[in-house]
């Protein structure tokens, strides 16, 4: 026997994640959710690059362990230590206190990892990632109007 819930929480990942029409299964007189975790992972991976919200520790979590990283080789990557790996993952389901530019520096290696399909696609996101770099961290105040042909 099936039903199907229009809205589900998962929780399965380690912070909530809200699912849309979820098929629901009875097993042993009780209804569970007939889901492929692998899907729902790689998913709510590529949706970390742009979560609109700062990361929490059990997001941090989840994108160490989604590349199976240890604590030591994900410090390698954010250029930190492994015990501030361990305190932004002890935050569990608030927002770490780590250093915007370390956030970034996470996402980009999500982007990187699972986004880019082709040496061509790596060339250019890194050109544009170093222009933004350089862009952002110059400390010219002046502005310019933008030029447009049309």
């Amino acid at each position: 026997m099936t039903k199907k819930l229009t809205k589900y929480m998962y929780e399965g990942l380690g912070f909530p994640i809200e699912l849309h029409n979820v098929e629901m299964i009875l097993i042993n007189g009780e209804y569970a959710p007939k889901i492929d975790i692998r899907s729902i992972a790689n998913k709510v991976i590529i949706d970390l690059v742009l979560l609109n919200t700062k990361l929490t520790g059990n997001q941090v979590k989840f994108i160490r362990s989604y590349f199976s990283l240890s604590l030591r080789e994900f410090s390698k990557i954010v250029n930190e230590s492994h015990t501030a790996v361990r305190k932004w993952e002890n935050f569990n389901n608030k927002s770490t206190n780590m250093d915007p530019n370390i956030e970034a520096r996470i996402r980009v290696y999500i982007y990187d990892k699972l986004c880019i399909k082709n040496k061509n696609d790596k060339l250019k996101f890194y050109d544009q990632y170093h222009a933004i770099a350089q862009i952002v961290s110059q400390k010219n105040t002046k502005i310019r109007p933008i030029e447009l042909v049309i």
